[in-house]
């Protein structure tokens, strides 16, 4: 069984820092050119809780989402390691735990 990933950029508002992401999901259209949307409601929902969680005011800025990759292929690991999801700005496995900064929210 093949567990599609998408990983991609973001930036937040006028930040000119870029985050990185990857979005596990057991089902994920292959039209690439939708997949920015595939990603941005579980984003904005993940750093909303995360800054929810921080007593940060909720996002009411523009997010900008660029896909890097996309992969159903069932020969490409599509898993991360614990020291993997800690690379990753913003990371959501098959079960929908998001991660902040390698840390689950």
């Amino acid at each position: 069984m093949y567990m599609p990933f998408i990983t991609f950029i973001y930036k937040v508002g006028k930040n000119y820092k870029t985050y990185y992401g990857k979005y596990c999901f057991d089902d994920i259209s292959d039209d690439h050119e939708g997949l920015d949307n595939e990603v941005k409601y579980i984003l904005i929902k993940g750093l909303n809780e995360y800054r929810k969680k921080n007593n940060i005011q909720k996002l009411n800025t523009k997010v900008i989402i660029g896909i890097l990759s996309f992969s159903s292929n069932n020969i490409i690991p599509t898993y991360s390691t614990d020291n993997e999801i800690k690379c990753f700005d913003f990371y959501c496995n098959y079960d929908n735990k998001i991660y902040i900064n390698g840390k689950l929210i």
